[in-house]
């Protein structure tokens, strides 16, 4: 089962480390952050580079979770956590199916191609992980090249940026 782990912005490789580091294989099965590939543009090109999901959280992997919060509790100083009570949030079922769904093995969400139906003034995911999730994106910039998608997590509601382009395949059919 996976869990959330909240941390400061910026610092999550840090706390990847300190993780892996300090709390023993059998209270942690993995650690992780989620990443998404996005296009940036820079000196004048789009260049597809990585980007964190959910800044300021660490995904914890444990079949053992009285343990793992056990020995968090230990290293409270050395993994700087938020002080507040259950700091440590369940990832629901569903949700951790959607997002390996998404992101695979790698915990990386890739590009999705699609084009935008000016006669049907609806747009179109033809290919990548958010092919037939239309009804989650709320927003899409093919000018700047993301989507803005709305996912469950922990049973909130998150929006994440994801990395969308043309797919000219589709284009020219």
């Amino acid at each position: 089962m996976w869990y959330v782990l909240e941390c400061r912005r910026g610092r999550e490789g840090r706390m990847l480390d300190a993780c892996r580091r300090q709390l023993s294989h059998e209270a942690l099965e993995d650690a992780f952050v989620f990443r998404c590939e996005r296009f940036w543009r820079s000196d004048g090109a789009w260049r597809r580079v990585e980007r964190d999901m959910f800044p300021g959280y660490v995904f914890l992997q444990s079949a053992r979770p009285d343990m793992l919060l056990e020995e968090l509790d230990q290293y409270r100083e050395v993994f700087h956590i938020l002080a507040e009570p259950g700091y440590m949030i369940p990832v629901y079922e569903e949700e951790e199916a959607s997002l390996r769904e998404l992101c695979g093995a790698r915990h990386v969400l890739p590009v999705s191609y699609g084009y935008r139906d000016r006669e049907a003034g609806r747009d179109c995911i033809t290919r990548g992980p958010l092919k037939g999730r239309e009804k989650r994106l709320l927003r899409l910039d093919w000018h700047r090249k993301f989507a803005q998608v709305e996912v469950s997590l922990a049973r909130r509601k998150a929006v994440i940026w994801a990395g969308i382009g043309l797919d000219e395949e589709a284009l020219s059919v």
